[in-house]
């Protein structure tokens, strides 16, 4: 099999081109033609070295958040205009400023052009396109509302995006600062505690707890220092094998939900996403078996997604969705007296997206609010810090001048 690029002209005088596997030439244009496309050129791609550099540094590609979510609103645009498909998308293809989404918007073209739906397409490009976005296009072409599903598909992943910068806006400084303060303790380990220390050392006084801690921790630094830096990265390399572990990672993502400060934003976070995909899916006329199926792999939380993969079995044996909810301790009451709401009035969908506003409001909140705390909490951290150099280094200076004095 060769892989062939081709350049066809539809019907109704539309260029498309892409690429297609085939024995020879002639199989590709007789394809074409049965498509109903009628072939301007069709040319054999070399596979040198370049395609396999191409493919080295493509792993290290990605998409960006703001370039899906255009792209999708862009196509609930061209769609709803009544533009088919494939037109839409090699506009787009010529519009996008992503090269990796350039390039798959050109292979999802060419596996619609040998017979793929779009959905069977957009499946092929995981890293891409998550399971909730390739099923969310599937009941849109399923229930004939591609346009409107793409539109409700659209805002849930700029929701998402908002609440992930917002998220990732409250850690930056914390995280900064502490960076900041680890590099100065190892600073004045390395370069400023050992000049002290042989200057106190020579004049025989007894030394304070502060500086005698200063001292030892100087000493290993500059000792051992490899012992230092190899424990570090094997700690650090551990914690990442560990997670990498179904076990480990489990722990870990229990581990989030019981942190003092972030474990409650973490399980607003996941609320939201159950609430907001469990809206969008409704709607799109998702049954609700595949709904809490998709919901389950997406919501970021293994902890969370056990607790939906049983929800689900106890849904598919006839329970309702909120009274399984009820009996599960990780889901607030609220969320499942609302949805039981829903469930009696026939308006699940509008209840779940109430929820996930509720939530979306509470998690604006609780990041502001973490910002107010952070703040003072870090000068205090960053004060005490500094008030321990100092009393290490000055204190014995002072005990110095006693004993001169006297």
């Amino acid at each position: 099999m060769s892989s062939y690029r081709y350049k066809a002209r539809s019907e109704a005088g539309k260029s498309v081109t892409g690429t297609l596997e085939a024995p020879t030439r002639e199989a590709v244009v007789s394809h074409l033609e049965e498509m109903g496309y009628t072939p301007i050129s069709v040319r054999e791609e070399s596979s040198g070295a370049k395609k396999g550099e191409s493919n080295l540094f493509a792993r290290f590609e990605k998409v960006k958040g703001k370039d899906l979510v255009m792209m999708t609103r862009q196509l609930h645009s061209l769609i709803k205009s009544g533009i088919p498909i494939l037109t839409s998308l090699n506009i787009l293809e010529k519009q996008s400023d992503s090269d990796l989404l350039k390039k798959t918007l050109s292979e999802v073209q060419e596996k619609i052009t040998g017979g793929a739906s779009f959905s069977d397409a957009l499946r092929a490009f995981p890293k891409i396109f998550s399971d909730l976005y390739v099923n969310t296009v599937l009941a849109g072409e399923t229930g004939g509302a591609l346009p409107e599903v793409l539109d409700r598909l659209a805002s849930l992943l700029e929701s998402e995006q908002a609440t992930r910068k917002a998220v990732k806006s409250a850690v930056r400084y914390p995280v900064i600062a502490l960076v900041v303060m680890v590099i100065a303790f190892f600073i004045l380990n390395i370069m400023v505690v050992p000049k002290f220390a042989s200057i106190y050392s020579k004049v025989g006084i007894e030394l304070p707890l502060p500086t005698r801690m200063m001292m030892f921790s100087s000493d290993i630094i500059n000792n051992y220092w490899y012992l230092v830096f190899g424990g570090i990265v094997a700690a650090f390399a551990g914690f990442i094998q560990f997670k990498k572990t179904k076990f480990g990672h489990y722990q870990v993502d229990k581990l989030k939900l019981k942190l003092p400060i972030f474990g409650p934003l973490f399980t607003k976070l996941a609320m939201f996403r159950f609430t907001k995909m469990l809206a969008t899916l409704e709607r799109s006329g998702v049954p609700i078996l595949k709904i809490i199926e998709i919901v389950s792999m997406t919501v970021g939380n293994d902890l969370i997604r056990d607790e939906l993969v049983g929800l689900r079995e106890e849904v598919r044996d006839g329970k309702g969705l909120s009274d399984s909810i009820m009996r599960r301790p990780l889901f607030p009451p609220m969320v499942s007296n609302m949805l039981s709401v829903g469930e009696e009035t026939g308006r699940l969908d509008d209840m779940a997206e109430s929820i996930a506003y509720y939530y979306d409001e509470e998690i604006k909140y609780t990041v502001d609010t973490l910002t107010d705390l952070i703040e003072p909490m870090l000068t205090i951290f960053i004060a005490g810090g500094v008030l321990l150099f100092a009393l290490a280094i000055f204190l014995p200076m002072w005990d110095m001048i006693t004993v001169a004095r006297g």
